[in-house]
């Protein structure tokens, strides 16, 4: 009985940390009812498959059933200093964290992607205009994250491919033309000493 009283328990305390983060939510992420109804069966078949005439066993289903049902229920979205998404607690998914915000409008919406040279990106896609969307961001972004469309962040991806090609023929062309290169280990050793005697 010890473990299911400390299962409910982090159960319970995590269940809470995603209401107060459900709390903080500005502009909610596109919702979809299948996948609300999808899992609550889910749910529901966990429990109705695996009851048992045991009491602890039976409290286990039932909190198993509940977290996999909160999953369902639980919505994304942007609030007005962070990302709030699965498992955002505390300051993990904070605008700051971020370099770049990429709005772009698809069919019946718009697509952000979060995009950070530390950890990759992800992207959520929302009901609203990407006007809104925008308008949202330059309210509540910081001024160290930059705020671009599709079409800009193409252009600049595009610079930095260019810029890291130009980096790389500059290494190369130095590695070809260094005065050492291409020369037997005795060759080098003499340079050396011609240069030694010279100082």
């Amino acid at each position: 009985m010890t473990d299911v009283t400390a299962t409910a328990l982090l159960s319970g305390g995590l269940l809470y940390l995603e209401w107060q983060q459900q709390r903080q939510l500005q502009i909610k992420t596109k919702s979809s009812w299948l996948k609300v109804l999808v899992v609550i069966v889910a749910a529901l078949l966990i429990v109705a498959l695996f009851w048992s005439g045991n009491t602890i066993s039976n409290l286990r289903l039932v909190i198993l059933a509940i977290l996999v049902a909160s999953v369902g229920l639980y919505r994304q979205g942007l609030g007005k200093t962070k990302v709030i998404t699965y498992g955002s607690v505390a300051h993990a998914s904070d605008y700051r964290r971020y370099d770049r915000v990429i709005t772009e409008t698809i069919k019946h919406g718009t697509m952000v992607t979060f995009w950070s040279k530390k950890g990759g990106s992800y992207s959520l896609m929302f009901d609203q205009s990407e006007a809104t969307i925008r308008e949202f961001f330059k309210e509540n972004l910081p001024q160290n994250v930059a705020l671009l469309t599709a079409e800009e962040w193409a252009v600049l991806e595009s610079r930095d491919a260019q810029d890291d090609r130009q980096r790389q023929a500059d290494m190369l062309a130095a590695i070809r033309n260094r005065p050492q290169r291409n020369r037997l280990p005795w060759q080098k050793q003499e340079r050396r000493s011609e240069a030694t005697r010279k100082g």
